[in-house]
């Protein structure tokens, strides 16, 4: 495994691409710099409206780690079937699709879309969905989107875990499952999915409402909750 100088660690971008990028210039990350990482936690569409921007982003840059999250799940069932369900209003998806494809026409009758004439935009969402990664892993720490899988305690136990199970790990909710102990006996793990003004529920010490890093006993959460909050974390690690 190649070894960074710095790893810089952000999460549930949403759309928001200026922010991104202008969180990442005030941290210091260089993309032209080859002893720099970037590790994205996934959820990088939907509720924003610089989805294209962020597709275009993470598509150019270099040296990159590119996790998966549970919006990508929904985004690319949706790509694939043209199937239109509830969840594809409330959680934003559907202004990622008029973000990056205009008007589309909905049919009533069997709630789809028709991808027709769009295909070459449907397939480079698609392809850059499908090369996003479960979890990353480096000597110290543990990247992931919203949790582990179940008994994914172990390394080996994370390599062998099935998809269905990295999936609804991608869903499940750091607040849910962090009791103030160690996640991992031996590294750190890093996530989003949830944002960290949930922190105030475990430290009252916290500012109520904060969007800043939360920082626990062998946790270490990134999402700001952009959508709400308009900040963007970026963490940075030289330990990785």
């Amino acid at each position: 495994m190649k070894q960074y100088e710095k790893v810089f660690v952000v999460s549930d971008i949403h759309g928001h691409c200026t922010l991104l990028q202008n969180a990442l210039d005030k941290a210091g990350f260089d993309k032209s710099n080859d002893a720099h990482l970037l590790i994205c936690c996934g959820d990088y569409f939907d509720r924003g409206s610089e989805n294209a921007e962020v597709l275009k982003f993470f598509e150019k840059l270099p040296n990159k780690v590119l996790l998966r999250g549970n919006h990508e799940d929904m985004l690319l069932k949706l790509l694939q079937t043209g199937k239109i369900l509830p969840h594809h209003y409330v959680n934003g998806t559907m202004k990622t699709l008029e973000n990056f494809f205009g008007k589309y026409f909905v049919d009533p009758a069997t709630d789809t879309i028709d991808f027709s004439g769009k295909t070459r935009i449907v397939d480079r969402i698609c392809e850059f969905i499908e090369e996003t990664v479960d979890y990353y892993e480096t000597e110290n720490y543990v990247f992931v989107h919203g949790w582990l899988p179940e008994n994914g305690e172990t390394p080996e136990s994370r390599k062998t875990a099935t998809a269905d199970a990295w999936e609804k790990a991608r869903w499940t909710k750091w607040v849910q499952q962090y009791t103030g102990e160690r996640p991992l006996a031996d590294k750190t793990l890093v996530c989003g999915h949830a944002p960290t003004f949930y922190a105030n529920l475990i430290d009252a010490t916290r500012p109520r409402g904060s969007a800043d890093l939360f920082c626990g006993n062998g946790l270490i959460v990134v999402d700001a909750g952009t959508y709400d909050s308009q900040q963007i974390n970026v963490l940075v690690l030289e330990d990785a």
